[in-house]
Parts: structure tokens; C-alpha cells; sequence
């Protein structure tokens, strides 16, 4: 019996995903249709079969042994690279959009090969990298090095690696229970579907984002429907939906972005649910500097904006306001911007970028929190007096998402460095825990205000993990291939993710409480 394997039925826009259990048997309940019902475990071969689901009999699977590097997570294979400053260089500038399973699907390119590649690699879904020739040089030799015709285990006629060397962690028997659901965007891949939350019907409201795709998603829970509401953009504009927040009245917050292109343009979206009606505003040039991110809602119901800067907009008098934050002039030793230096290179100068302030969150005092992003560091900000205040965590690199707890705990995804934060704003003390999984790379984070509970979503080693505040116990859910990002949770304390490079959405149920009766191998 194979313990863990993950299978999945699909018909038309809409899978279902559960595991095997120790004694290899699952079971999926689906509507009469014809579906097409994969599995993959560790180790294993992938099969695929097409089954009529109006037929109630078993399906069985018999699965041989195989290691198909090309199905496994980027957690699983950074195990196979050395850790020096040239690897993590290449981690710093590869692994943000995506994990290390796409680089490998291009082993064997030789540098010159890669720099074809790579100014085209989004194909068109957002800018590509631009990088100086002389750091084209670099990147383009380490890839080379490590994923080139003569690279260990990645080369085409290099021997493959032991499943050890892997370091794989296997499901947990907590996570065995739950029902993982995906569906396409109406979109498609063109969608760049980036992040995600819940309103107080249980729907799903998401951003889709990429080069000419300016809409905000609405994904009907009960009906399982798509709503797409088109942002107005200026002739010769921009404005990418990229991550919101409901408000205090319901209404559904965007920001819009401008990846470094001509940022002409909106920079805030709100969407009438009710009428679907989609009000753009922009923020005035005097304050705007490179533009928006991410988003908050303090209780007074006005929201905060992350970025270039960090700004409050007034929902009553729609008017803008920024608040300064004061950052070094360089970057801390720790920094991701750091890494691939070697010794004696001088430090890096700082610079100001859309992300410099990642994630913002408004706790239940007003106080409002930042993390600045690639320095990885959080700095809380009194609106009232306009009064900063700046924590360090240990072992943090990167900070993307925040969330504050119902005690007003800060908690933090340390995104290069394997680690769920949480700061005591009581008494400035920093807890620090590590994924199961070596590699994994927290994006966003959520709180379940019903369990307590607290979510990331694990882009490199796909997964959305849980973990529990009390018994400091992780549990991974696996979500092959998804890359989630931003979470959102809803009254059920089911978990909506994005899957971001391949136009789609899902949600985790992990069928706790519930009976499941299993009658299929």
C-alpha cells in the first residue's frame, strides 16, 4: 500500500484532490460525470485514467518506482545544490515569481542558451528580468554550473540522485483527511491570480494580474461561479490588480501596480459588490513614488497601503496621506541583498523599490504595522503622533506577509529563511519556528479567528501549512505544483489559495471533525 499518494479528478474547470491513507485505499466523492483521475506519490510514476464517476466501483492504480525530478517541489530539489554564495545568489534573483522546479524544466541550457531564454521567459505575462550585461554574465554562468549540460543530477546524462538526498518530508497523518479543491479562471493562463480573501458571504475575491489582464475575480462559494470586473485603465496606462482587503462596509479594496513600467495610472480600486461597479483612485504625484502593493483596513474602516511608501487613505474624504518611515542608507548583513557577496565586498546601498514596504497590517489599537521587505525587518507606525518604531528579527533575510492575532501578536513569513515569526508587541520578544520542510518559502500568511490557527502558503515547497499556536506543531498540506502565495480563510476555516503561474484558485479543507469512509483502492 502506497501511504500519502495524491490523486486528483478533473472535469472541465474543477478538480478534486484527496490522499491515500496507510493502507493505500482513498476516496473522492464526485457528480455522475466522466472525469480524468490522476495520481502521484514520492517516489513513484504518475498515472492517469479516465473514469465515469456515475459509476460506483473502485479504481485502483498500480504504481512503479520511479524519480521524476521534473514532478517534485522546489524544497525538494534545492537539496541537491550546494549552499555557497553563488547558490544563494541564484536563490535571491530566481526564487520569488516561482520555486526551483521551473529553472530545472530548462536543465541542460548552456549560458548562452539562458540569456536567450530568460528576456523571454513570462512570456508576456509581466515585465522580464532586465539585468546589466555583467550581471547577465553571472546569473547566466551559474545556471549554467548547476542546471547545464554537465550539472550534477540536472545535467541530461547526469546520474539522478538517491530519494535521501532529497530530504523529502512525507504527509502528516493530520493533513490525510483533507479535500483540496482547484478551478480554472475564466481567464485562463493569461490570469496571473496573485492573492486572495474572503468576504462575509464566503466568497472569494482575487487579483488577476499580468501584462493587459486588469480584473478583479469574484469566485461564488455556493454556486461555484466566476465573477470578473474589469479596472478602468487610462489609454497608455497601467494598473495591475495585485492585493486586497474588504472593507469595513463590505466593499472590496485592490491595489493596482505598475511593475516599473509607465506608471500612468490608478493605483487604488474599490469594487461595489452589490452592483459590481469598480471605482478607481489615484494617488497624487507629490506622494507616489514608485506606487502601491499591499493593503490593510484599520477600524475606523480607512485603508493603508505598503509599497514604494506607506500611505492612509481616508474612505470618507477619499483623500491621500503618507507616512514616513526612516530606513538605513544600506542594507543590513543579514539582508537578502546581501547574499552571493563575497568577503570584503563593500555593502550594498539601499534603494527604493514598489516592495521596500512588503505587507501592512492594522492591529486593534490603530497601530499600524510594515514589514520592510528585503531588509527583514518590521517597523510599526502610530498614526496618530506619526511615531515609528523598528524591530530585527533573528535569522530573517526577506519578510512578505503579516498577520496580527487576536492578541495583537505580529506574525511574520520569513521568505528566504524558513521561518513562521511572531513579534510580542507587549514586550518586543520574537519567536522564531521552522518549516518541516527544509526549503519551504512562506508567502503570504492568515489567521482563523475560530481555531486560532495560523496559515502559510509554502510557494517552494507547495504547501499550505497550518500551524497551531499551542501545541507549536506545523502540519503540511500538500498542493503539487500550485505555488501558492496570499492566503484568505473563511467562516468554515476553509483555506483559498492562488495558484499563480497557472490561472487558477483553490481551497484546503481538511476534513477535520467529519467521518470519511473509504471505499476505493
Amino acid at each position: 500500500p502506497i501511504r500519502g499518494a495524491i490523486l486528483k479528478a478533473t472535469a472541465g474547470y474543477k478538480s478534486v484532490i484527496r490522499y491515500t491513507q496507510a493502507d493505500g485505499r482513498y476516496e473522492i466523492a464526485l457528480p455522475p460525470g466522466s472525469y480524468s483521475v490522476s495520481v502521484e506519490a514520492f517516489g513513484f510514476g504518475a498515472k492517469r485514467l479516465t473514469k465515469d464517476a456515475a459509476e460506483a466501483s473502485e479504481t485502483n492504480f498500480s504504481l512503479t518506482p520511479k524519480l521524476d525530478l521534473a514532478r517534485l517541489s522546489g524544497a525538494d530539489l534545492e537539496n541537491l545544490l550546494p549552499v555557497n554564495p553563488q547558490t544563494k545568489l541564484f536563490a535571491r534573483e530566481c526564487i520569488e515569481c516561482h520555486g526551483m522546479e521551473t529553472v530545472m524544466h530548462k536543465s541542460g541550457f548552456t549560458a548562452a542558451q539562458w540569456q536567450v531564454f530568460m528576456p523571454t521567459m513570462t512570456r508576456g505575462k509581466v515585465v522580464p528580468p532586465n539585468y546589466p550585461p555583467p550581471e547577465m554574465a553571472v546569473m547566466t554562468a551559474l545556471l549554467e554550473k548547476y542546471f547545464g549540460p554537465e550539472a550534477p543530477y540536472f545535467g541530461p546524462d547526469a546520474d539522478p540522485p538517491s530519494p535521501e538526498q532529497l530530504k523529502h518530508v512525507d504527509i502528516s497523518d493530520a493533513a490525510l483527511n483533507a479535500t483540496v479543491r482547484e478551478y480554472t479562471i475564466p481567464t485562463g493562463l493569461p490570469s496571473m491570480p496573485h492573492s486572495i480573501m474572503v468576504d462575509g458571504n464566503d466568497d472569494a475575491w482575487f487579483s488577476e494580474r499580468g501584462i493587459g489582464v486588469y480584473k478583479i475575480g469574484r469566485f461564488e462559494s455556493r454556486t461555484e461561479k466566476f465573477d470578473e470586473y474589469s479596472v478602468p485603465i487610462p489609454e497608455h496606462g497601467t494598473g495591475n490588480p495585485h492585493t486586497g482587503v474588504i472593507g469595513k462596509d463590505g466593499s472590496v479594496w485592490m491595489s493596482l501596480i505598475h511593475d516599473g513600467r509607465d506608471s500612468m495610472g490608478p493605483d487604488l480600486a474599490q469594487v461595489d459588490p452589490e452592483t459590481g461597479k469598480v471605482t478607481t483612485y489615484t494617488i497624487p504625484d507629490s506622494i507616489k513614488h514608485l506606487g502601491v502593493h499591499t493593503l490593510a483596513a484599520d477600524p475606523d474602516g480607512n485603508v493603508w497601503m505598503g509599497g514604494s511608501a506607506v500611505w492612509k487613505f481616508d474612505v470618507k474624504t477619499k483623500q491621500f496621506k503618507e507616512y514616513k518611515v526612516s530606513l538605513p542608507s544600506i542594507y543590513p548583513e543579514s539582508s537578502i541583498q546581501n547574499w552571493g557577496h563575497a568577503p570584503g565586498d563593500p555593502p550594498q546601498s539601499t534603494r527604493d523599490t514598489r516592495t521596500t514596504y512588503y505587507d501592512i497590517r492594522v492591529d486593534s489599537k490603530g497601530k499600524v504595522w510594515v514589514s520592510a521587505g528585503v531588509f527583514g525587518w518590521i517597523y510599526r507606525i502610530d498614526p496618530a503622533t506619526g511615531e515609528t518604531k523598528e524591530y530585527r528579527p533573528p535569522e530573517t533575510g526577506s519578510i512578505k506577509g503579516m498577520e496580527i492575532d487576536s492578541q495583537d501578536n505580529v506574525w511574520f513569513a520569513g521568505f528566504q529563511s524558513n521561518i513562521l515569526g511572531k513579534l510580542d508587541a507587549k514586550t518586543g520578544h520574537f519567536s522564531i519556528y521552522h518549516f518541516p520542510t527544509r526549503f519551504a518559502m512562506p508567502y503570504g500568511i492568515a489567521f482563523d479567528k475560530k481555531t486560532g490557527n495560523m496559515w502559510a502558503g509554502d510557494m517552494n515547497g507547495q504547501h499550505i501549512t497550518r500551524f497551531d499556536p499551542r501545541t507549536e506543531q506545523f502540519t503540511e498540506f500538500p498542493v503539487l505544483l500550485s505555488r501558492p502565495k496570499f492566503l484568505g480563510n473563511d467562516s468554515k476555516s476553509r483555506i483559498w489559495f492562488t495558484e499563480y503561474l497557472d490561472g487558477k484558485i483553490g481551497v484546503l479543507d481538511t476534513g477535520e471533525g467529519s467521518k470519511r469512509v473509504s471505499s476505493m483502492r
